[in-house]
């Protein structure tokens, strides 16, 4: 396996850039609610949906994504997930 190749999926277009999927918008907005919560208990709710967010989209790269490099991009970022 090349190095351009790592960074392509089967059809050999490229997977580094993609459009975000229903998972990394779900964190992102999440997120920004977690952000301007106004109280800590609302702020720790949204932080908690938008890490699960995180680790569903991880879930996701690593066991479907479209390139090795996805897959360990989810692998990495599940392992980080879990391990914190």
């Amino acid at each position: 396996m090349g190095v351009t190749s790592y960074f392509r999926d089967r059809r050999g277009r490229q997977t580094v850039f993609l459009p975000p999927n229903l998972p990394m918008m779900a964190w992102a907005g999440l997120g920004a609610a977690s952000a301007m919560a106004l109280t800590p208990r609302y702020r720790d709710v949204l932080h908690r949906a938008s890490q699960g967010a995180m680790m569903w989209w991880a879930a996701g790269e690593t066991f479907r994504g479209r390139s090795p490099f996805r897959r360990t991009v989810g692998a990495a970022t599940l392992v980080r997930a879990l391990t914190r």
